[in-house]
């Protein structure tokens, strides 16, 4: 399994992580939870003749060194301008997978910005936009815990009642809802809009996130198949789909006051806000 580590280390010792080494290359820059999609396609290449060289980068990497000393991002970022190692990928890129990024210099993916990575050589055949997932409180202990005025809404409730009063009730939604909205919008803005309808409709039936920020196998297995429906169009008659589910190690229980949930796992009550 590749994990975030080793591709941090290849990074910053090289520019990208890299596995495969097949005439076609892809490119992929993500966060941490663009991960699963180099994993199903390192799969996928190596149960299939090595059609592809695979390279990885996430931009915020590069907030560190290699002996783990934070740095300063946007220096690090304009170095990467005359990497040419870095810069003979993006030239020879035929398919580009990414999430979107707007402040990350030359690695941001509008090419009406200012600065952006198509300016240094990046033309591919396919450019396929992928949802990012970042800072979306959906369970109550999520909200309870990182939004402020909820919490002390609650810290009060459980002083009084011993239990979440109506009218927090109310603002934990009214929050939900919106990070929901704000998710949506950000599908519609990528290359797959349908994501938002197939979210809507299952997250309640099985886990499509670990945690705010951290995806689970069944969203990025669909984002994976509308992928390869859409635009890849690999053969997956020979390929065994891996089984890791990254972030399932560490992850938001569901409490008394998330209904609806069938995901079949331990309902830890909201007792303790800390």
């Amino acid at each position: 399994m590749i994990n975030t580590l080793q591709i941090k280390t290849a990074q910053l010792a090289t520019g990208t992580y890299k596995t495969g080494s097949g005439s076609e290359v892809i490119l992929i820059v993500g966060s941490c939870r663009s991960v699963p999609y180099l994993t199903y396609l390192n799969d996928w290449n190596n149960q299939n003749g090595n059609r592809f060289t695979i390279h990885f980068i996430d931009p915020f990497s590069w907030n560190w060194d290699m002996q783990e000393n934070r740095v300063d991002y946007l220096q690090a970022l304009a170095q990467q301008e005359t990497n040419e190692n870095l810069l003979n990928v993006l030239r020879s890129t035929t398919i580009f997978i990414h999430e979107y990024y707007a402040n990350a210099g030359m690695f941001n993916c509008n090419k009406e910005s200012e600065k952006n990575i198509y300016q240094f050589g990046l033309n591919p055949l396919m450019d396929i936009c992928i949802p990012n997932f970042n800072d979306i409180f959906i369970l109550t202990r999520d909200i309870v815990s990182f939004d402020l005025n909820i919490r002390k809404m609650a810290i009060q409730d459980y002083n009084v009642n011993g239990k979440l009063s109506p009218q927090t009730l109310t603002e934990i939604e009214t929050v939900r809802n919106s990070n929901l909205e704000r998710f949506y919008n950000i599908c519609s803005k990528t290359d797959f809009p349908e994501f938002a309808e197939i979210f809507k409709e299952n997250y309640k039936k099985h886990r499509m996130f670990w945690t705010f920020n951290h995806i689970g196998k069944a969203f990025s297995l669909s984002i994976f198949e509308l992928m390869n429906n859409l635009f890849l169009k690999l053969d997956l008659t020979n390929y065994k789909i891996s089984e890791v589910d990254l972030y399932a190690n560490n992850y938001t229980f569901l409490s008394e006051y998330d209904e609806g949930y069938q995901w079949n796992e331990e309902i830890k009550p909201l007792k303790e806000i800390t």
